[in-house]
C-alpha cells in the first residue's frame, strides 16, 4: 500500500548524538510507529520505520552504504531507502519540506522471521555497555543495561547471565569449549569484521 494510506499512526523523536545535534533544528530524526493506534497497521509487512536525518552526514549515503556492505558480507541488516519528507502542524507549518532523510527498516519481529525464521529468540537494545559486561547474577543491572525488546523469559535471563560470565570469567578452555553452544561465531566475525572495515564509530566495539 501507498505510504499516502497511512493517516493514523505514531511519530516520535528519536536518537542520542543524532538527535542532540539537531534539537534546533526541524529535520530531527524520527520514528514511525504504525501499529500505535491500530494494532494491524503495516506498510509492507512492517510495523515501525526509522528516518534517520544524516546530521552527521552531508553526503546523505553512508548509513545506506554501510547496510549494503553487512549484507554483501552475509550479516542481517536492516534495508535502507530514501524518503522526502515535509511536515504538516496545523496553524504551524502547511506542507513544510523538512529534507532528505534515509528510510530504514526496523529490527523487530518482521525482520527476526525473515533473517532468522523466528521471532522467538531475546531481542536487546543495549545502551552504555562496552562489549559484553557481566554485572553480576541478578537479572535487574541487565535489563537496565541491555534494554530488551521483548518477554525475557526465566531461561533467557540465565542463559544471558551465563553467557556474559562465560565471555568475562572463563579460562581459556572452558570459552573455547563453550562459546559455540552461546554464539555463531562465524557470524559474528563477519559482523565485527565490517565494522572495523567501514570505520563505525557506533558499533559493538
Amino acid at each position: 500500500r501507498r505510504s499516502s494510506d497511512l493517516k493514523n499512526v505514531g511519530v516520535r523523536y528519536k536518537g542520542n548524538f543524532t538527535y542532540a545535534a539537531s534539537s534546533s533544528l526541524l529535520k530531527r530524526p524520527m520514528q514511525i510507529d504504525l501499529d500505535h493506534y491500530d494494532d494491524g497497521e503495516r506498510f509492507h509487512g512492517l510495523r515501525k520505520l526509522s528516518l534517520g536525518n544524516g546530521i552527521t552526514d552531508q553526503a546523505r549515503t553512508r548509513e545506506s552504504l554501510s547496510f549494503a556492505v553487512f549484507r554483501v558480507a552475509g550479516v542481517p541488516s536492516p534495508r535502507t531507502a530514501f524518503a522526502n519528507v515535509t511536515l504538516t502542524v496545523a496553524g504551524k507549518f502547511d506542507k513544510e519540506y523538512v529534507g532528505l532523510y534515509t528510510l530504514i527498516e526496523h529490527v523487530g519481529n518482521p525482520f527476526l522471521k525473515e533473517h532468522f525464521k523466528s521471532a522467538k529468540g531475546l531481542l536487546m537494545k543495549p545502551e552504555g555497555v562496552r562489549g559484553l559486561e557481566y554485572l553480576g547474577e541478578d537479572w535487574g543491572p541487565y535489563e537496565t543495561r541491555y534494554r530488551p525488546k521483548t518477554e525475557v523469559s526465566m531461561g533467557q535471563k540465565k542463559r544471558f547471565i551465563a553467557f556474559a560470565r562465560l565471555v568475562n570469567k572463563a579460562d581459556d578452555e572452558q570459552f573455547k569449549k563453550e562459546i559455540g553452544s552461546y554464539l555463531d561465531v562465524d557470524a559474528f566475525l563477519r559482523f565485527l569484521a565490517v565494522n572495523a572495515l567501514i570505520v563505525n564509530l557506533d558499533s559493538f566495539l
